[in-house]
């Protein structure tokens, strides 16, 4: 049987911050980043001052072949705890890495996993928050998709009252398999992390759903980005800035952007 995904990235991984240890607070964000190199983006910079403004605790796991600390010098101080691991697992490996290093963080009352695949937040996430907090969802999303399956996308997931110390989801995030292909990471993680809450019984929903900006088929966060940024939702994703042709009005993206909050977003990147 193939290794998991822990199995090979857990005896490589680094704390490379001051900051080693978690407060002891009950809300916690899981960041999961990756990079080229030791830049940090203006995005992760915010997004982690930002979840830091709302009182949650940040663990930010860094991808990267490069071995040089992190550059956080582009956007505000903060006091994240950084681990660096081995780019294997993608998103859902660094989320579950961050999960194994400090297993404390299953017990919290307010848990979010969340990636650098946003750009922003270009304002305030308490508007986020007290959604997600106020929720009677066992696990929040920041949005709704009925693409391929109705689903939270995993981009930003919230995770409420303990619920991570769920056998089933304990399971879910120890045994990750290592998949070959964006379809199978699709499928294997975020599909299937939807159909173990239903099968579970978990109640889930989101901050946003998609009935709300695109049609059933259709991405939310790339078909209706400018619907969810009028109804609040302070980013885009990554993929439209830098390749604004995926939908016919992505040219229109960064003046939309600067209009409503005075940045360019193609300096986030």
């Amino acid at each position: 049987m193939a290794s998991s995904v822990l199995e090979q990235v857990l005896p490589h991984v680094v704390v490379e911050s001051p900051r080693r240890t978690l407060p002891a607070t009950d809300r916690v964000a899981v960041v999961a980043s990756f990079g080229p190199d030791s830049r940090v983006s203006l995005s992760l910079s915010w997004m982690v001052h930002r979840l830091e403004e709302q009182g949650y605790s940040v663990v930010v796991v860094r991808a990267s072949d490069d071995p040089a600390p992190l550059d956080w010098s582009r956007g505000p101080a903060n006091d994240a705890i950084v681990l660096r691991k081995p780019n294997i697992g993608y998103d859902f490996g660094s989320w579950a890495t961050g999960l194994a290093m400090f297993p404390e963080i299953a017990a919290k009352q307010y848990v979010l996993i969340t990636n650098d695949s946003l750009v922003g937040p270009f304002a305030s996430l308490e508007p986020m928050i007290a959604d997600f907090e106020g929720s009677y969802y066992d696990v929040w999303g920041g949005t709704w998709t009925a693409q391929y399956m109705q689903h939270l996308q995993s981009f930003l997931l919230g995770f409420r009252g303990g619920v991570l110390l769920d056998p089933a989801l304990q399971y879910f995030w120890r045994h990750l398999p290592e998949q070959p292909t964006k379809f199978d990471i699709i499928d294997k993680y975020e599909l299937g992390l939807s159909r173990l809450l239903y099968g579970e019984g978990f109640v889930s929903g989101a901050w946003f759903d998609y009935e709300q900006v695109v049609h059933y088929s259709q991405n939310p966060t790339i078909s209706g980005w400018r619907g969810l940024l009028d109804l609040g939702f302070p980013f885009v994703k990554r993929e439209l800035v830098t390749n604004p042709a995926l939908v016919p009005d992505g040219g229109q993206l960064p003046g939309v952007v600067e209009e409503m909050y005075g940045v360019d977003p193609r300096d986030w990147v």
